[in-house]
């Protein structure tokens, strides 16, 4: 059985066929199922505005740009809910009926976007970046261009 405080939740797996023909499936809560959050949930997206700010400031100051995609992005943040399922036979016949707690935010759950946000928030303050008081998804820091003149990156 499951801990105490721990809430048992259900999921479905999802089959998905990318562009490129790979072939994806994914298990996701059934978050529709779920008492709403009393809190955001939402994890933030850099407005269209920032985004042309910060390649003005790249041109004007000569500074490269590179951008990232996090490959299942809310499998790397932990869960700030503690959710448990009842196997069943898509996780294997040996472990139908068992317990899994569920430790990682997992698509379809409500917090996943806020788990998720929060998580990036402390790698990018781990990496001595701050975020934008104009734009709280931009994140910044100094820095010194090669030829030792100040700006951030």
């Amino acid at each position: 059985s499951a801990p105490p405080g721990w809430s048992k939740v259900t999921g479905h797996l999802i089959w998905d066929v990318k562009m490129d023909f790979t072939r994806k499936a994914r298990w996701v809560l059934d978050g529709h199922k779920t008492p709403d959050a009393t809190i955001s949930t939402f994890a933030g997206v850099v407005s269209r505005e920032s985004v042309r700010i910060g390649f003005t400031y790249a041109a004007l100051n000569d500074l490269s740009v590179c951008a990232a995609d996090i490959r299942n992005a809310y499998l790397q943040a932990p869960s700030s809910r503690k959710d448990y399922i009842i196997c069943g036979p898509e996780f294997g016949l040996e472990n139908v009926g068992k317990v899994a707690l569920i430790h990682r935010a997992l698509y379809g759950g409500k917090t996943a976007g806020r788990d998720f946000r929060n998580h990036l928030r402390a790698c990018m303050r781990h990496l001595n970046f701050a975020s934008c008081p104009a734009d709280p998804d931009v994140w910044m820091r100094p820095a010194k261009k090669s030829d030792g003149t100040e700006c951030y990156e």
